[in-house]
Order: structure tokens, then C-alpha cells, then sequence
């Protein structure tokens, strides 16, 4: 079965690059599917243990192999391969080593930006969930940041919703496409910076074919949240599906960059909402500093109910394209005891985010800071200050 979804890839390839004609005779079909697999041989050889391992089916990649075939992505393998590959992987279901090891390539590859020891939070989600909300982890890196949180945001255009963080925030007039350098300078201005998929991650440019053609889910759906191109070693990641909790915990306590994480599936969501309980998976290294990391875990169910937060519909969390979602935006984080289901969502993420950070012993605490700083007004604050930011760094850049 997998050697004919092989076969299948190959002739998506032919159709897609060279005007394949699926009704050509048998023997035109060979011969033309023979050379393509020749080529492919030429060209990308590297990728071929890497698939014949998964094809005889006795055992997953190891994180080394895994890291070594996406390492050869990343540089440009040939198409049929990559295509082979990720389907493959996803036949088999990812292991949390493999992920570790695609991780790990990812990281190798990507324009870093080196903020030094710099304590930092991202709040970022895998999407996918298919709901339409607002941009609820990007309006709660803005309100974490106003409760005291350094963040390094990571994201991209929209994927699988009407509007992604980057469309969101260029919406607002932040300026989402600064260089590495110029992210630094944004963070060390004011606390917080939003990191550009395209800009960190070039190299994904190479595997963006072959995803398109290909139109399944593939590993690289969810690798996004894993690869803070800052290293933020306090995260919130939401995963559309609860059986990636344990696999992308197992990840990242694999690469070891994580100090304190909570992965989290909602109520239908890829974050906490007032519509229901969340489960929770939190990791969290107990290691001395300068030691090898050593993580305890905790598996959980966190109700908003709990501490007092009232629930809600999807409707009332609904967004709609950028102009939309920007309004919205701006309106959830004014200051002012007023609340509404999408305030409490982005005090419930933001509060989650002041505890893995530090900043409050339990999640309960984390929220009662985060709702002080929204209802205060420091967090449209930070917003007007991170848009004024990042459109002078960049306009200086121009200039020089």
C-alpha cells in the first residue's frame, strides 16, 4: 500500500511539473515514469534510506536520521522525494523523535535572532482548528507583555483561518517583516517583537511546493510553535488536536531549549477559551542552572469556571478577515472593568503566559495580573507603542 501511494506521489509530480498525461498508453507511461524516478535519483539521492526504512515499516526514523533527511529538505531535495517522505511520516504518525529531529534541522537552518540570555514568552498556536476566532494567542502576547512578560511572538500569514498573526497585525500597523537585527531592537524598545515565518525560515520556501501540491496535513503543520526563532524558553502552545500533546511534549524536551511550557488543547480550540475545560500538559525543567535539563511533567484539566470566568459560544469569539479581526483587536485590549467572552479568552491565555513565564505561582494568579494590566489600559499602550516602534526601526533601515 505505501510502495503504490509512492508510486501515486510520483505521478502527481509528472502531472504537476512536466504536463503529465494520465491517459497516456502504458508504455509512454512507463518510460516516462522511469526517467522521472531516475532523475529523482540523480538529484536527491540523500532522502532514499530515509524512505526505504519507512517502507519496509519495522521501525520509525531516529531523531539523527530524521534531522538528516530534513537538513537535505531544507537545502532543496528533489520533490518526489520530499513528497514520498512526508507522507510517508504521516502514514506511520510522527514520533516525538522524529519531530525533535525536524526541529532540530529547522533550528539549524533559520535566521536566528540573538537576544542573548533574554528571558522570553511566545504564545503561539499550531491553527488549524478550522473556528474563525479572533486572533486570540496575538492579542495575549500584547496584554503578557503589559503584565511584565518579554515576548518574542512567532507566527505567519494565514494558513487554514481567514486571518493569521502577521495579516492581523499589519492590519494594525505593526511592520511584521523586520530582520533579525531589527527584531532585537523592537524587543529591547519595548518589550515585545513579532518574528516573520518567511523572514526566519527562508528555507521553507523549498518545501512550500511540494505542501501545496501534495493538500493533506503534513509534520510541518505543526513545527511552527517548536521553532521560536529566538529561542523563547517559556511557551503556551495550543495544538488543534489532543493527540499532538503528547508527541510535541516528547519534542521538545527532546531538544531541550524549553525551561517551562504548557501545551494546551481547548474546547474545539487550539488555546483556552471560556467554552469549556482545557487539557493541559505542562513541562517544566527542575535542573540547576547550567545542568543538563532534567523535566518533570504534569497532565491536567484547567476549567475557566474555576476561577470565576463565565462560559461562552463560538460566536462569540468569532473574528473575520484583517480589517475585522484589527478592530477587534484594538477594542479587547482597552482599558476598563468591562468584560466579555473574547476579554476572558485573551486573560485566560495571557494569564497562562505570566505563569509559565514566572511572573505568578499558579494560573489563577497569572490571570488576576493579566486582567490588572487590561483593565488598566497598559496593554493598548504597548500596542501603540510596538506599532510606532517597528515602523521607525524599519523606516530607518530604508534610510540607511
Amino acid at each position: 500500500m505505501l510502495d503504490l501511494l509512492c508510486y501515486v506521489l510520483v505521478i502527481a509530480r509528472l502531472q504537476f511539473s512536466s504536463g503529465f498525461n494520465l491517459y497516456a498508453s502504458p508504455t509512454s507511461l512507463g518510460l516516462r515514469l522511469r526517467s522521472s524516478l531516475v532523475s529523482s535519483s540523480q538529484q536527491s539521492a540523500s532522502l532514499k534510506p530515509y524512505i526505504e526504512t519507512l517502507i519496509k515499516g519495522e521501525r520509525h526514523l531516529t531523531s539523527k536520521e530524521t534531522e538528516a533527511a530534513f537538513t537535505e529538505i531544507l537545502e532543496g531535495a528533489d520533490e518526489v522525494q520530499v513528497g514520498s517522505l512526508l507522507t510517508l511520516l504521516r502514514a506511520r504518525q510522527e514520533t516525538s523523535e522524529e519531530i525533535a529531529g525536524m526541529v532540530n534541522a529547522m533550528n539549524a537552518a533559520c535566521n536566528r535572532v540573538d537576544l542573548g540570555d533574554t528571558k522570553l514568552l511566545d504564545i503561539v498556536g499550531t491553527g488549524g482548528d478550522g473556528a474563525d476566532t479572533i486572533n486570540i494567542s496575538t492579542a495575549s502576547v500584547v496584554l503578557a507583555a503589559a503584565a511584565g512578560c518579554i515576548v518574542a511572538k512567532a507566527g505567519n500569514r494565514s494558513v487554514s483561518s481567514r486571518c493569521g498573526s502577521a495579516d492581523v497585525l499589519e492590519a494594525l500597523g505593526v511592520k511584521v517583516d523586520l530582520l533579525p537585527e531589527q527584531v532585537k531592537q523592537c524587543v529591547e524598545a519595548v518589550q515585545i517583537a513579532f518574528m516573520f515565518a518567511p523572514v526566519n525560515h527562508p528555507a521553507m520556501k523549498f518545501v512550500a511546493p511540494v505542501r501545496g501540491k501534495l493538500g493533506v496535513r503534513t509534520c510541518f503543520n505543526i513545527l511552527g510553535p517548536m521553532t521560536n526563532a529566538a529561542g523563547a524558553q517559556h511557551a503556551v502552545i495550543g495544538v488543534f488536536h489532543p493527540e499532538l500533546i503528547p508527541i510535541m511534549a516528547g519534542a521538545l524536551k527532546e531538544v531541550g531549549r524549553i525551561e517551562h511550557a504548557v501545551i494546551i488543547h481547548g474546547c474545539g480550540l487550539d488555546e483556552i477559551s471560556p467554552l469549556g475545560p482545557s487539557r493541559i500538559l505542562e513541562i517544566k525543567n527542575t535542573a540547576a542552572p547550567g545542568e543538563p535539563r532534567v523535566y518533570e511533567e504534569r497532565d491536567f484539566e484547567f476549567d475557566p469556571l474555576d476561577i470565576g470566568i463565565p462560559r461562552c459560544e463560538l460566536i462569540e469569539l468569532k473574528g473575520g478577515d484583517p480589517e475585522e479581526n484589527a478592530e477587534k483587536f484594538r477594542e479587547v485590549l482597552l482599558g476598563g472593568e468591562h468584560t466579555d467572552a473574547k476579554r476572558d479568552s485573551i486573560v485566560l491565555n495571557a494569564g497562562v503566559g505570566c505563569y509559565v513565564y514566572g511572573l505568578a505561582p499558579t494560573i489563577e494568579e497569572g490571570c488576576k495580573l493579566a486582567r490588572q494590566a487590561l483593565e488598566s489600559g497598559k496593554a493598548t499602550e504597548i500596542l501603540h507603542e510596538w506599532i510606532k516602534t517597528s515602523q521607525r526601526i524599519a523606516s530607518e533601515e530604508k534610510v540607511a
